[in-house]
């Protein structure tokens, strides 16, 4: 979304200030780790609402956070 509002002529991992991949990793950080008990609701929340808007209501009945260290996605993170 950054980068099609821009006036930047083509896509840079860094353009002018702004890092993609470190705005990445901070997102990524935000769902995985939220820095709040605040934070981690509202991340439950729009977790809810995200996956009902992709897979419809009737296949979503609740969000239950799973053990991420049983996943390939664990070494992903491990390795940041």
């Amino acid at each position: 979304l950054r980068f099609a509002l821009s006036s930047c002529g083509s896509w840079r991992t860094v353009d002018d200030e702004f890092n993609h991949h470190q705005f990445y990793i901070h997102m990524i950080n935000y769902f995985e780790h939220p820095p709040t008990s605040t934070a981690k609701v509202s991340v439950e929340n729009l977790l809810i609402w995200w996956n009902r808007q992709i897979f419809g209501p009737r296949n979503v009945s609740s969000y239950s956070p799973q053990i991420a260290a049983q996943y390939s996605v664990a070494n992903t993170s491990a390795k940041r």
